[in-house]
């Protein structure tokens, strides 16, 4: 999945890992008449397993995941990886 854009007021951006395995997934906050150019208030990463759960997850769900990313409290130098059962339903 390659994706950059915006998506419910979030800064997205998704893109294979270097290692083949992952896809990494960005999202950020930019608080309202903020330019882009500043940093943004908040960013957070996680890395989501490239399987055919996973880009279900990120093809059908996008909207769902960047809410879910939003509200994760992820601390500091975290490694943070989704993966998703291939029995899982939405």
């Amino acid at each position: 999945m390659n994706f950059d854009g915006w998506i419910s007021g979030y800064k997205v951006r998704a893109f294979p890992w270097i290692n083949g395995k992952h896809v990494y997934f960005n999202v950020q906050y930019f608080a309202p008449g903020q330019s882009i150019e500043r940093p943004p208030v908040w960013d957070k990463s996680v890395l989501i397993t490239d399987d055919a759960a996973g880009r279900r997850l990120m093809n059908n769900f996008t909207h769902t995941l960047v809410e879910h990313i939003a509200r994760m409290q992820i601390p500091a130098n975290a490694e943070v990886i989704i993966t998703v059962g291939e029995g899982a339903t939405a």
